[in-house]
């Protein structure tokens, strides 16, 4: 278990599958997180999560101190190459502590969690262009864009970009503000 100013950050159990569930569920996260339809996702779903948690290199769901403890979310650093020391890094939150400063947290710990302790390299994501307010944050932290798949998610009628961005480890630990 680790914790941050306002987090604890905890391994996942099965007994957070419902509430995980409930998250990745929710339309207006569906619409932040993932390239397919925003459709209401079935217990077969539950399977899809419990893989991604049992595969991820980390694999933490995320209380709120300041709202008693409440689960807000989960994040994940995913290996994406061992050989360059590359992980993928995910985070989704309830919508109601969006803006909130719980997302910033909770990347800054795992990213230097992840150069600090894991010994990674970079840290990847990819992120749909349309999820403004995260492309602000990670860029706040210290992310750079680093390439696009152009017009690659359909949404609300239009094409949507797909952003790819990283973070080296010697930018993390160079002397700053981070």
């Amino acid at each position: 278990m680790f914790k941050t100013e306002r987090l604890v950050l905890r391994a996942y159990t099965t007994a957070d599958l419902q509430t995980i569930l409930r998250i990745a569920n929710n339309p207006l996260v569906q619409r932040t997180l993932i390239s397919e339809h925003v459709v209401p996702r079935s217990e077969r779903f539950a399977v899809k999560l419990e893989e991604i948690a049992n595969q991820a290199l980390l694999y933490v769901v995320l209380e709120a101190v300041d709202r008693g403890g409440e689960v807000i979310g989960a994040a994940s650093l995913a290996v994406d190459s061992v050989k360059n020391r590359d992980v993928n890094l995910g985070i989704g939150l309830l919508p109601d502590v969006w803006n909130k400063g719980y997302g910033t947290e909770a990347t800054r710990f795992l990213v230097d969690y992840a150069f600090r302790d894991l010994g990674v390299h970079r840290v990847s994501l990819n992120v749909l262009e349309n999820n403004k307010g995260a492309i602000e944050m990670y860029k706040k932290i210290g992310f750079v864009e680093e390439g696009r798949r152009r017009k690659a998610n359909w949404l609300d009628g239009k094409w949507h970009d797909s952003v790819y961005m990283g973070i080296l480890e010697e930018d993390w630990l160079k002397p700053s503000e981070n």
